[in-house]
């Protein structure tokens, strides 16, 4: 401050004026580019983010609504669709029970390894069945013991 005193007192009051106004337009500059610039980037942002989140939440809450509106499994119809594909293919359960809602445990003696790929596929694509475990153990005779558990897909 003691270097800018006398330039100061050596300015004529026109230029003090000038270098006044100077400042306080060079003040106002970096003000502008310093925070109001930043801010207002960043507030674009927000709203653009909050837009999206919005989208996001309307698009949540319409597949909550679907996943309440859709009705409760029903055992029985797993087990009916079961037993209509098992006579279809000519086979025979050793075991076949409900395990809850829209699930059914399935347990076949002796098949044809193949057959069975193809049968519990066609179950997946046809009958809107999921099968969510199948285990296969080999018998003596080169057929396979095959255990299922089968859930409705919706």
């Amino acid at each position: 401050m003691a270097m800018f005193s006398p330039w100061w007192a050596q300015r004529t009051g026109r230029e003090r004026v000038l270098v006044g106004l100077m400042l306080v337009l060079l003040a106002a500059l970096l003000f502008w580019l310093l925070l109001v610039r930043p801010l207002a980037a960043a507030r674009t942002v927000a709203q653009a983010e909050a837009g999206a989140a919005v989208t996001r939440l309307a698009q949540g809450q319409a597949l909550a609504a679907a996943i309440k509106a859709r009705p409760a499994a029903n055992p029985a119809a797993v087990i009916d669709v079961l037993n209509r594909r098992l006579a279809e293919a000519g086979l025979q359960p050793a075991k076949l029970e409900a395990q809850g809602p829209g699930q059914a445990s399935l347990e076949i003696a002796a098949i044809n390894g193949r057959l069975l790929i193809g049968w519990a596929t066609a179950l997946e694509q046809n009958d809107g069945l999921v099968i969510e475990q199948l285990e296969a153990t080999r018998n003596p005779d080169q057929s396979v013991r095959a255990r299922l558990l089968v859930r409705s897909a919706q």
